[in-house]
């Protein structure tokens, strides 16, 4: 897959920019908030029809204007594909070659990247929310009815929390529906977890011995809301019916995927923890590098890469492994840097300069790959 170009009017700080990327190796180079960031948002949206964080549209419209648009090419195994995004204040309007996107859960997967961002490390050092959102992106990237069905799910879980609150009014009989469709799409939502997690987990723990020459030993521990017994769907909603007064008390669902606990474990010590911050850093770096060749061997097709500002953040071993990984790598690659000597790859590569919302013009560099 290779974003071929992109076009940006009105998106955050940029008001008109058309750029032609590389097809292999593409570095967004200038000083800290100039935009660089800004752009590989742009990239994302573009690809995966959503950006980085969860934000209202007006704050990726440019201050003072009405809308912002993005546009793209993007050749993939299905031909050349143009997608094309307005954002306006009450939501965006997705156009894929032509045609008005009304569902883009449909179109999920369609076109893969990989993200190596700063806000990574919350992966291991941060919440378990944060790590069922990192762990459900993936598998929906793979699996794309797993995003059907996680939103499925929390709108069912929205409308039991509901009748949770009028604690007069609702009785067992009256919940059972949602129970029924908690327990049916929960028990889905949690197998596709756990089969996940066996498979990423002996690739996490080859690369983290690759980067860090140290047999250690690392877990992703899965813990269910519920006790496993006959199978996810019927234990899901035993539980449920077993703590109704529980929830019905405290107003809010305490049974499912909702509530799993996801930890890694680095030689038998919570991560989150425990870990040093070199220790996170490798293990951010071992779980991203699995992630990659899952994603390739799976869908048989090669993601995008974007790298913001990762150099910078990791020591020499760190980043010589890295830019050993992207050496290897066979599809395309955006990397944002402050500092262009640290991008430590030979090879034909395009530059960019950015500078308050403006791109000079690109540099096409070559030397001998090594």
């Amino acid at each position: 897959m290779i974003l071929k170009s992109i076009t940006l009017k009105n998106f955050r700080n940029y008001r008109s920019e058309t750029l032609t990327f590389h097809e292999r190796f593409n570095v967004i180079a200038g000083d800290n908030a100039q935009g660089k960031t800004n752009l590989l948002e742009a990239i994302n949206l573009l690809c995966t029809f959503r950006p980085f964080k969860q934000v209202k549209m007006e704050e990726l419209i440019l201050f003072g204007e009405e809308e912002g648009r993005i546009k793209g090419e993007i050749e993939s195994e299905s031909g050349l594909n143009e997608v094309h995004i307005v954002l306006r204040k009450g939501g965006k309007t997705l156009k894929l070659n032509g045609k008005v996107v009304y569902n883009t859960t449909k179109f999920t997967g369609k076109f893969n990247i990989v993200t190596f961002l700063p806000s990574d490390l919350e992966i291991i050092k941060g919440t378990i929310q944060d790590r069922r959102k990192y762990i459900d992106a993936v598998i929906s990237n793979i699996i794309p009815e797993h995003l059907r069905d996680l939103k499925l799910y929390f709108r069912a879980l929205t409308q039991r929390n509901a009748l949770l609150t009028h604690q007069t009014q609702v009785s067992k009989e009256s919940i059972e529906v949602w129970n029924e469709t908690i327990a049916e799409i929960g028990g889905r939502i949690t197998r596709r977890r756990i089969k996940f997690i066996k498979k990423i987990e002996p690739e996490i723990k080859e690369a983290y011995r690759q980067i860090s020459g140290l047999e250690t030993d690392i877990q992703i521990r899965y813990k269910t809301s519920f006790t496993p017994s006959v199978g996810f769907e019927e234990d899901i909603k035993r539980e449920l019916e077993l703590r109704f007064s529980h929830d019905r008390k405290y107003g809010h669902t305490s049974v499912g995927p909702h509530r799993d606990q996801i930890d890694f474990a680095i030689d038998g010590k919570i991560a989150s923890v425990f870990a040093s911050q070199g220790e996170a850093k490798t293990l951010v770096l071992a779980l991203k590098t699995s992630e990659i060749k899952l994603l390739t061997q799976i869908l048989k097709r090669t993601p995008i890469l974007i790298l913001d500002d990762i150099a910078s953040e990791l020591d020499y071993k760190r980043r010589s492994f890295l830019f050993h990984l992207l050496r290897e790598f066979n599809g395309q690659i955006f990397i944002t840097t402050t500092v262009p000597k640290e991008i430590l790859y030979k090879g034909e590569k395009k530059v960019f300069f950015i500078e308050a919302g403006k791109v000079q013009p690109a540099v096409l560099r070559y030397s001998p790959v090594y």
